[in-house]
């Protein structure tokens, strides 16, 4: 049981590598625009979800995320400063994911499972508004570089960035609700399709649209009705 777990993770995180370091060879959809932003952006987000959601098995081992948290974040800074954007993508991967489900561990409640996506995507939202999330995406400096996702575009050059905290919370509502028997499958899904979703309608409406909303809807629509039974359990723990 543990060796398939631990060959679903290597695999995934190969697969996102080998891709990574062969999109700039990849041909261009529809030259520089929506449609081929829209197939790399996706491709590649959709890879980032499966790698996070692939340490899912260790979800309860907190001493295990707190060693792959730290190991994969200084390996993560220093290829990101060697300039090794494929490495730097996968340690970024690696590093949201431990980090994540080490905060879904250390904050188990089940009020937390409700009321931190409803928080962020609050918080998100008037991040956008207000403009910091649109700061990030330009921001050259090293602690910009390593908070955030480089997204390469099919043909080469950039199709985007994604937030490093993106995946965290990803790693976060994933780890919950694996842990606080919402739904998985249905779950999972619209995890995964969360981030595409909200590149899809960034281009769609020609305007930003932030993650962490998607994110949290994504976990909390497929378990509308397993919300109150949830929050009772939190209270009466």
């Amino acid at each position: 049981m543990v060796r398939r777990p631990a060959s679903l993770l290597v695999a995934s995180y190969a697969a996102l590598l080998a891709y990574l370091l062969l999109t700039p060879a990849l041909p261009d959809v529809g030259g520089t625009g929506d449609v081929n932003t829209l197939v790399s952006d996706a491709a590649t987000l959709s890879g980032l979800a499966v790698c996070v959601l692939a340490l899912l098995p260790a979800r309860d081992e907190a001493l295990g995320l707190a060693l792959v948290a730290l190991g994969a974040g200084l390996v993560a800074a220093g290829v990101t400063e060697a300039g090794s954007i494929p490495l730097a993508g996968v340690g970024k991967a690696l590093f949201a994911a431990a980090l994540g489900m080490l905060l879904a561990r250390l904050l188990a409640d089940p009020a937390v499972v409700v009321g931190v996506p409803l928080f962020v995507a609050a918080i998100d939202v008037a991040s956008v508004a207000g403009g910091p999330s649109r700061l990030l995406a330009r921001d050259d400096s090293q602690a910009g570089e390593f908070l955030s996702v480089y997204l390469p575009a099919w043909g080469g050059g950039r199709a985007g960035v994604l937030g490093v905290a993106d995946l965290v919370f990803l790693a976060f509502f994933a780890a919950g609700a694996w842990r606080f028997g919402l739904r998985r499958r249905a779950t999972g899904a619209a995890l995964l399709l969360a981030l595409p979703a909200a590149v899809a309608l960034q281009l769609a409406l020609d305007a930003t649209i932030p993650a962490l909303p998607m994110l949290a809807a994504a976990l909390l629509l497929p378990n509308l009705d397993r919300l109150p039974g949830l929050l009772a359990r939190g209270r009466s723990g």
